[in-house]
């Protein structure tokens, strides 16, 4: 059947595919404006699976607080956080334990802390950095020639790998840049955009002519400004109840939307009348005046073959590759060696079947009883997706396994939990922004009303993906208003 909202004629449908954080936040901004200005607006979210959130999932179980995707969110930037004080949720904000905080670097089989001082991949105390057996000693002299190296000029793209081994050189490369940055963005630095993932090293460069003096004037500027809250003071933040708060919280939020879950849309077909008909897998049509694709590009390009070729030939140029969360918990009391350190990221160069493991309950309070340890080892990525596909027990079996050689770590888990991500990871390659760019442009032009947003284009963290969410509403209001939609 064809659903019409109302029957009023100036109401607008707005129909959002997807019901991860980015089209959750571009309901709830949609549904801000139009409860101060009464804008005549029918939302109408669409989401596939069987709960909203995407890989925002936190799983509660006898005292732990297991998070199945991101744990956490930059405090630096700062949608995420805004979100939740608009949203109530504000004094559940919390920081990391940051006495606590140290980071391990595996090296040639052993953990190896990250100096004191090393920020965003640069050293900013001479002396911690001098004395750590990280980074060999030409490899620190080679690091410490970016004082003197000339800044890049033009405004051209380069992966990350180039960008830091002409700056630092290549034993920074694989043995702190790659290993660290690949837990933010899950990609081959290789291939992976400087510009599109780390605009500011550029930024740093071309202003200061060093990355390390950069940062020194940065950690400078800063030690003169007034200091955050204490629970934000954090580089990292995140929910006392997990980061899935805050979708509950959304979800609470939009009480006065339609939202439709294990729902999928067939088809888009745009009319006569410059709108879309949505056909939905429960049989209904929605006629849509707008439509917020917040999906994988993927996705997004299957949609939309049928109304331009040219734009889903675009989007499916954006690669994705798989990973995998596993969780466990043990007793302290079957732990000979005591944790100290929020866990260990592992070079690509160690050759190890993890990528990373993080120390939950040290990292932040509230996530598992006070005689446990919960620990989250990572797998899959660039050249690791095989991993993926192993079964729960292989999987969890293999984890073990290396945290008994690199830790020690012989006791049997509590229990465990596997969290896949199959081809949900959107791999930022070199010329990314221009290629998002020009698909932005081509939308405007072949199917005016529809709008791409998520992860796949500007951002894969969780204050990207609501700033996109944001931003993308705005859009589409300013679209409707243009349309004289508004009588």
């Amino acid at each position: 059947m064809t659903y019409s909202t109302t029957t009023q004629s100036q109401t607008k449908n707005i129909v959002i595919i997807g019901g991860g954080i980015t089209g959750l936040s571009a309901a709830y901004y949609l549904k801000k404006e139009q409860r101060a200005t009464g804008y005549p607006l029918s939302i109408t979210l669409i989401e596939a699976g069987d709960k909203l959130g995407g890989k925002i999932t936190t799983e509660k179980v006898d005292g732990f607080t297991i998070e199945g995707g991101p744990d956490c969110f930059l405090r630096q930037k700062p949608w995420a956080a805004e979100l939740a004080e608009e949203l109530g949720i504000g004094e559940d904000l919390i920081g990391t334990n940051d006495d606590k905080r140290r980071v391990y670097v595996l090296a040639n089989g052993k953990l190896t802390p990250l100096p004191d001082g090393v920020m965003l991949i640069i050293p900013t105390k001479i002396m911690p950095f001098a004395l750590s057996p990280l980074i060999s000693l030409p490899g620190k002299i080679r690091m410490g020639m970016d004082l003197f190296i000339p800044p890049f000029k033009g405004g051209d793209d380069e992966s990350v790998g180039d960008f830091i081994r002409r700056r630092l050189g290549k034993e920074a490369l694989y043995k702190i840049a790659e290993p660290l940055m690949s837990g933010i963005h899950v990609s081959d630095p290789e291939k992976q955009s400087l510009l599109a993932t780390f605009p500011r090293f550029r930024n740093i460069e071309q202003k200061h002519g060093s990355l390390i003096k950069g940062m020194l004037a940065q950690k400078k500027a800063a030690s003169h400004q007034p200091k955050p809250s204490s629970k934000l003071n954090s580089l990292f933040i995140s929910l006392k109840n997990g980061v899935e708060q805050l979708i509950n919280s959304l979800e609470n939020a939009l009480n006065d939307c339609r939202i439709y879950k294990s729902t999928k849309v067939e088809s888009i077909n745009p009319t006569t009348e410059n709108k879309y008909n949505v056909q939905l897998s429960n049989g209904e049509t929605i006629v849509a005046d707008a439509i917020i694709m917040a999906i994988p590009s993927f996705n997004a390009a299957e949609l939309i073959q049928p109304i331009s070729s040219n734009i889903a030939t675009q989007l499916e140029t954006i690669p994705y590759v798989s990973t995998a969360t596993i969780s466990m918990a043990f007793r302290k009391q079957d732990i000979l060696k005591p944790f100290s350190g929020f866990g260990f990221v592992i070079p690509s160069t160690e050759n190890r079947d993890i990528s990373a493991c993080t120390w939950s309950s040290i990292k932040f309070d509230n996530r598992a009883p006070d005689d446990h340890l919960l620990l989250r080892c990572f797998v899959g990525g660039p050249g690791k997706e095989a991993m993926v596909a192993l079964d729960d027990e292989e999987m969890v079996r293999t984890a073990h396994k290396e945290l008994s050689l690199i830790l020690g770590l012989n006791a049997d888990p509590v229990f465990t939990r596997v969290y896949r991500w199959e081809k949900a990871n959107p791999q930022y390659e070199v010329g990314h922004l221009e290629r998002v760019q020009e698909i932005f442009s081509t939308c405007l032009q072949e199917t005016p009303g529809i709008y791409l947003t998520g992860s796949a284009y500007e951002g894969v963290g969780i204050p990207d993906c609501v700033n996109q969410g944001k931003k993308t509403a705005a859009q589409l209001l300013e679209y409707i208003q243009k349309e004289q939609v508004f009588a």
